[in-house]
């Protein structure tokens, strides 16, 4: 694994047309934006540290949003790029150097969705869970009858500010977000 990451001359695509939704959960899905929804251009430069079984991984995240399209790269402390993926409201590519065929790229995209965009924009397009909002302490809970699934926290009023903690309570996974850089509209 070690060697794939440090050969920039190999590099891996994954292609995978007409991505409507996201299983963010079992029996819960959230549905995708179409080309003619994503409307908004920001940047966002974030430090992520993911938890996962007993483990953590620590790396930049550039997050770039235009019309008709997403991009996030992950990008190592050694630098280059560990792998992207842009969705254009119907495609998810990936391409990096690490193969992530075997991985759904699509969680990640999810989780941005889940934690950085409009509350209101999030809870019309989850299916089989609610998302239950406590504006006083910062907070977002994606709920399955009745049990937290997924718990988000902001440090900040401005989810684009501060840390932001997301939690996957049924997938096992932690991610410590700061973003240290963000423009937009």
């Amino acid at each position: 694994m070690l060697c794939a990451l440090m050969s920039y001359g190999c590099s891996t695509v994954d292609i995978r047309p007409n991505v409507e939704r996201i299983e963010i959960a079992d029996a819960v899905y959230l549905t995708l934006p179409k080309t003619e929804e994503i409307t908004d251009s920001l940047d966002a430069t974030q430090v992520l540290v993911v938890d996962f079984e007993e483990q953590s991984y620590s790396f930049q995240a550039q997050l770039e949003v235009r019309p008709g399209k997403i991009t996030i790269a992950a990008i190592p402390m050694w630098g280059g790029t560990l792998f992207s993926v842009t969705y254009d409201g119907s495609t998810l590519r990936t391409q990096g150097m690490i193969d992530t065929r075997g991985v759904n790229v699509g969680f990640l995209l999810a989780d941005v969705l889940l934690t950085f965009w409009d509350p209101a924009w999030v809870s019309r397009r989850l299916q089989g869970a609610v998302l239950e909002l406590s504006e006083n302490n910062g907070r977002r809970t994606v709920s399955r009858d009745g049990e937290p699934v997924i718990e988000i926290s902001y440090e900040s009023a401005n989810r684009w500010a501060g840390r932001t903690h997301f939690k996957h309570r049924e997938r096992g996974y932690e991610l410590n977000i700061k973003t240290v850089g963000f423009f937009g509209s």
